[in-house]
């Protein structure tokens, strides 16, 4: 026992002394052999690799996000609730489709109002400002079977007489035997004795009795007659008088400018004066943006002008891509689109999804390539929004040339296009990760987003305190269409967030950083574009310039780290 405690005695007093020994610079020739050293090599070991792998797996995560992006649309009905509003907003859909014709008044004023309150809430958790759009559906020219009682579906049986009216009472209650039909009245002047009507997809009846306000018609083929089915009459494009076009689409109209609508939806387009005239009363009287739905199997069967109609819309919508018979697909693939790419129109696809895993069975489908947003609609099947998080498409050959045929090539390219065709080159040969753009040139940011660019591309707005009314309503606009263009993201921003006063490239790449986007040792390519004149983009004429610049991004210097405050 005593030669233990002298033992300790004299392990602590050597413990003492070397603590109280100066330090000395580090002798080679001596050594300290510690005996848990081989345990922390290993951890440290360990951890190397550790951050290695995560490191590698973070690349090859962030190699597989070069997609690019899909605008997206969202049908609003009575059954959406606020928070399916909520993370439609927080994952990108920022264009909302409401359909005048389908509700009363009272379930508008519900649906306008939850979907205000949601995008207010938004607004307020985003420190960029918000630019979304309305897309009113209105009626136009088509007749249409006003709401049945209750809002049901019925069948109506071979042989069983059914009365059209014109009487306002049965607008929302319609029964088997007697229907309110929308735009009938302008009509029937025209409809004759023994005419076939054809009722939603499967009806198809005889006129049997014609009055002042209403028909009777005879059941030939039996099927189930749903609230809002179409109608089809004989020579119904030639039917109406042009006297008679304003009647039919201006309180439609004037409904939309007091819903504050960006842009008026016409479904089944067939006449092509009666678009022509809903177009320029739409844009010169009205301010909106007309969104297109054309009846391709009708313009396909009677040999229609179909360049013609798609040059009076701005938008083309595709309701029905995965449900029309071979030929008319055809007739979309090889005639509609190629006409839509060269016209500069940009195509809405609705995607039949019913749940967010049938997104898988059409990702790599021929006409999402083609189209530019992604159109969706609250599922029958669940009664959700199947919320397309994976709104990406992959990748299929990046390295494939800007021009597609021959025939492009031999026209002249203007400014912005050249400046566009050297950067899809340069990110597929360096594979770069953003593209920042600031120009006050609307046909230049628009032409980014024509192209098959694999990387996000921003685009700087920023809301000065001098601008005007206009100047910002412009800004708001410009944001709106690029919001259903694919792959773009508008940045709209106030003085007010930009504390350190940098330019808006500097902003842009600096904001990015700071939302985790951008990572240092990225390649980014920033463009700045003069605006556009009456034909072309005039370049060195005051502040007309064209600036390119690629560099990667820099590490953040210790200074900067706390700017933000956090």
């Amino acid at each position: 026992m005593a030669s233990t405690k002298g033992a300790d005695n004299v392990s602590l007093t050597n413990t003492e002394q070397e603590e109280q020994q100066p330090e000395t610079d580090h002798d080679p020739e001596k050594f300290t052999v510690r005996l848990n050293g081989q345990k922390d090599l290993e951890q440290r070991l360990r951890e190397f690799k550790a951050a290695c792998d995560a490191h590698e797996k973070h690349a090859r995560k962030r190699r597989r996000r070069r997609y690019y992006h899909m605008g997206l649309m969202a049908k609003v009905v009575m059954e959406t609730t606020h928070d399916e509003l909520r993370r439609m907003l927080e994952h990108g859909t920022f264009t909302f489709h409401v359909d005048l014709v389908a509700f009363q008044p009272d379930e508008l004023a519900t649906i306008m109002e939850t979907l205000n309150i949601a995008i207010s809430a938004h607004a307020d958790e985003r420190e960029l400002r918000t630019a979304t759009g309305l897309a009113v559906e209105i009626n136009g020219d088509c007749c249409r079977i006003g709401r049945l009682r209750n809002n049901c579906t019925t069948m109506l049986a071979r042989g069983a007489v059914v009365t059209l009216t014109t009487n306002p009472a049965y607008r929302y209650a319609g029964f088997r035997e007697i229907v309110y039909v929308i735009n009938l009245h302008a009509y029937l002047r025209s409809i004759r004795l023994n005419d076939v009507l054809l009722i939603g997809p499967e009806v198809r009846c005889r006129v049997v009795k014609t009055l002042n306000e209403a028909l009777a018609v005879l059941i030939i083929d039996a099927g189930l007659l749903t609230s809002y089915d179409f109608i089809e009459l004989p020579g119904q494009c030639q039917a109406l008088a042009p006297e008679v076009y304003p009647e039919l689409f201006t309180s439609d109209l004037e409904r939309a400018v007091a819903l504050k609508a960006n842009y008026v939806i016409m479904p089944k387009i067939r006449c092509k004066a009666f678009l022509r005239a809903l177009s320029q009363a739409a844009k010169d009287d009205f301010k909106l943006k007309l969104i297109g739905c054309i009846d391709f199997e009708y313009v396909r069967n009677n040999m229609l002008d179909l360049l013609g109609i798609i040059k009076l819309l701005d938008y083309i919508w595709i309701p029905d891509m995965f449900t029309v018979n071979c030929c008319v697909y055809n007739y979309i693939m090889e005639d509609a689109l190629p006409i839509a790419h060269c016209q500069k129109k940009p195509v809405i696809g609705t995607v039949p999804l019913e749940r967010c895993n049938d997104f898988k069975r059409f990702e790599l489908h021929e006409f999402l390539w083609k189209i530019d947003t992604i159109h969706m609609q609250k599922s029958p099947w669940c009664n959700k929004y199947p919320l397309i998080v994976k709104k990406l498409m992959p990748i299929r050959d990046y390295r494939v040339g800007v021009v597609q045929n021959q025939q492009q090539v031999k026209s002249i390219l203007t400014s912005y296009q050249t400046i566009v065709n050297f950067i899809i080159r340069t990110i597929s040969t360096i594979e770069c990760q953003a593209i920042f753009v600031f120009t006050k040139c609307e046909n230049a940011s628009v032409a980014l987003a024509r192209s098959e660019i694999y990387c996000p591309v921003y685009m700087m707005m920023p809301l000065n305190e001098d601008d005007d009314e206009t100047t910002v309503s412009c800004k708001f606009d410009l944001a709106r269409t690029l919001h259903l263009r694919r792959n773009m993201h508008p940045i709209l921003y106030t003085s007010d967030i930009n504390e350190c006063g940098y330019s808006p490239i500097e902003f842009g790449v600096d904001f990015m950083r700071r939302k985790g986007c951008l990572e240092v040792g990225d390649f980014v390519v920033t463009l700045e574009v003069g605006k556009e004149e009456e034909d072309n983009v005039v370049l060195g004429v005051g502040e007309d310039v064209c600036i390119l610049r690629a560099f990667y991004v820099a590490p953040v210097f210790n200074c900067e780290k706390f700017k933000y405050g956090t």
